[in-house]
């Protein structure tokens, strides 16, 4: 079940949100809990019911691993038990992503596993590992409540793509929270807002996307369209995932829970390492606090610093997706940072900052070449028709023909102001009018309802990052 989906916009949220309201009217906040909790596993159930078995036993052996962990005294023993605990997540992890490309590759393509990868398992693993990591060190107390920590790890907003939330950013909401009208309002605008991001102006982007990339080999698209194709799947990436986290934070604080940002403008950023601060946050924040920090940061030296920094940025691309185009994609990455951390230790010099943002879009753009095709042949493909003659066919005039309708163009030049705190500046200075917040609010609710209009006429409608 996804957020742009129908049954979850007129059946499944109303329906949440009417059993949570009469909960909420008794003020017993183990029953609101368990309410969320149902319907937590009802919409996990809905897309991946033949992985909910494994899903609940992980959250039962978690819950004893991580009371093990805080009340053992033993200091080996305590060791031992939280080792086990991360080789059974991680190891749960590699064999339903990962196995089926490992065995492929030693055994040959027509004799590798065909594991199918339940949904949202990077996500919730990942969210699990961090509290195991935070009780064994202190950091939190491990929960006295299984119903909470079940809710804490399948939350249904956050369950499938994230923002991957830590225990002691909703610890105390678990066990006391209110839902008030400001936080309720704020909570469905920014759904509106996410849903319009996702179903008006991704998706619209996509449609580029797809037309040229799903017809490689038939074309040559030439050194223009090409780059235009491109830049219109980065836009995407960003627009979606970004749309599906202002969803999940949105739903969140329908239900009183403070979820993480997930992006900060960062397609402002002015270096490379600056946009990974920016993009992603909470898995970002993950492998810098659980993997980069323990490995020794930059705390070692220079050398040992680009190593850390290489390991990091290869285990983040793996984790995108169980193909070597993802770990590519992650060394690359890994490269400009390595390459910047250099630069910044040995000269001292003074970019204007216009340039430095041009770098790094033109940076990560490229990047998302490796991030869309998942073969060589493909990459191959595609860069042989960005440097070669365009030719024109069918298929061509088709996605011409798409680039230059009047309404993918709005879209792309609003798409394009999203890059900027364009529509922020507006927000804020409607604000400070007389009818600032009900203007906004309008406009907002206008083209929430023209994006319902739109998704009940497109059909399905799934997040890109639901593949990870």
């Amino acid at each position: 079940m996804v957020f742009s989906s129908p049954i979850f916009l007129f059946l499944f949220l109303p329906t949440c949100l009417l059993c949570y309201l009469l909960t909420n009217l008794f003020g017993n906040i183990k029953a609101e809990n368990i309410c969320l909790l149902i319907f937590s596993i009802i919409f996990y159930a809905y897309g991946s019911i033949d992985f909910l078995p494994i899903l609940l036993i992980s959250i039962g052996i978690n819950y004893i691993f991580s009371k093990l962990i805080d009340i053992v005294d033993n200091r080996a023993l305590k060791v031992t038990v939280f080792a086990v605990s991360i080789v059974i997540n991680v190891g749960l992890l590699i064999i339903y992503k990962y196995l089926n490309l490992f065995s492929g590759f030693i055994f040959g393509a027509d004799k590798a596993t065909n594991i199918k990868l339940p949904i949202g398992i990077s996500f919730y693993t990942f969210q699990v590992l961090s509290y195991l990591i935070d009780v064994y060190k202190g950091e939190v107390k491990s929960s006295n409540s299984i119903i909470d920590f079940a809710l804490f790890t399948m939350l249904f907003p956050q369950l499938i793509a994230g923002p991957i939330v830590r225990y002691s950013t909703i610890e105390l909401e678990l066990k006391k929270r209110r839902t008030i009208f400001t936080s309720f309002s704020n909570g469905i605008m920014r759904f509106m807002v996410g849903f319009t991001k996702k179903i008006v102006l991704a998706n619209a982007l996509g449609r580029i996307a797809d037309l040229a990339f799903n017809e490689l080999g038939y074309y040559t698209m030439g050194p223009l369209l090409s780059a235009f194709v491109i830049i219109c799947y980065s836009m995407q990436i960003y627009l979606d995932f970004w749309g599906y986290s202002d969803m999940a934070i949105g739903i969140g604080e329908i239900f009183g829970f403070s979820f993480p940002e997930n992006f900060n403008m960062p397609f402002l950023s002015t270096s490379i390492s600056e946009f990974w601060n920016r993009w992603h946050i909470t898995l970002s924040s993950f492998f810098r606090d659980y993997v980069y920090i323990p490995l020794g940061g930059s705390r070692k030296g220079l050398f040992i610093t680009c190593v850390n920094l290489t390991i990091v940025f290869a285990l983040s691309g793996f984790w995108h997706g169980a193909s070597f185009n993802f770990l590519f994609w992650g060394l690359y990455n890994a490269l400009f940072l390595v390459i910047e951390r250099i630069v910044r230790t040995k000269i001292k010099i003074h970019v204007p900052q216009t340039i430095c943002i041009i770098y790094v879009f033109i940076v990560w753009t490229i990047g998302m070449i490796l991030f869309r095709l998942e073969s060589f042949e493909q990459i191959r493909l595609f860069l042989e028709g960005a440097v070669s003659y365009p030719s024109y066919n069918y298929s061509t005039r088709e996605l011409v023909n798409e680039v230059y309708n009047p309404y993918f163009i709005v879209c792309f030049v609003m798409s394009v102001l999203y890059l900027t705190p364009f529509f922020s500046k507006i927000k804020n200075a409607l604000y400070n009018t007389k009818f600032g917040f009900i203007i906004v609010d309008l406009v907002i609710i206008t083209m929430f309802l023209y994006a319902v209009v739109e998704m009940l006429t497109s059909g399905f409608n799934p997040f890109i990052y639901f593949r990870f």
